[in-house]
């Protein structure tokens, strides 16, 4: 069932490219834009990925740190567990049980954390693309510009407009260098 259907969902696709052409004449032109290569390509996206792996390893040490510290609380508990007595060995395993809580909530705050910030990065550097890519189509004549993606086996180099939306996105948004300031107005001039 699945096959049939792919089977005639990928001539209507090549139909749908052939009318597209056909339909903006000769000087139609397609293009794709790897979004990946965006992302690593940009500036912003480089320092965002940055940071992402800077919090990711920041909250990896501290989960190491708190894994740690349950982790010597049941060795504590299992060298006394024998010489603890009723009252003291409940109050141990609440002690273990709570850091277990704990550690299994900094891991959901800290994924929750991770997400959000990726989420926010990629959403506000989507919304910048997309005004690249509209600009770009315009006045370089495409009729459609596709996010390359897995579905597509094959797409001719000659079609891959990713550097040239790189580019531009690093021209418009990049900060650029900053100033060099005068010495103090105070200081001793050479």
């Amino acid at each position: 069932m699945h096959r049939l259907l792919r089977l005639r969902v990928a001539p209507l696709a090549v139909l749908f490219f052939l009318g597209v052409v056909t339909t903006f004449g000769q000087s139609a032109k397609l293009g794709f834009v790897n979004s990946n290569e965006v992302l690593m390509g940009t500036v912003e996206g480089r320092e965002g990925l940055d940071n992402m792996e800077q919090l990711r390893a920041q909250k990896a040490q501290e989960f190491e740190g708190k894994n740690k510290e349950l982790q010597d609380l049941q060795m504590d508990l299992q060298a006394k567990q024998r010489t603890l007595n009723p009252q003291a060995l409940t109050q141990m395993e609440r002690q273990i049980e709570q850091k277990q809580l704990e550690l299994r909530r900094f891991q959901e705050d800290a994924q929750a954390e991770l997400t959000q910030k990726q989420n926010a990065l990629l959403q506000g550097i989507s919304e910048k693309v997309q005004g690249i890519i509209d600009d770009y189509a315009q006045q370089n004549s495409y009729a459609v510009i596709f996010i390359r993606d897995q579905s597509q086996a094959y797409v001719s180099p000659s079609l891959d407009v990713t550097q040239e939306i790189v580019r531009l996105y690093n021209e418009k948004y990049s900060p650029q260098a900053a100033p060099a300031s005068p010495p103090p107005a105070d200081s001793p001039q050479p």
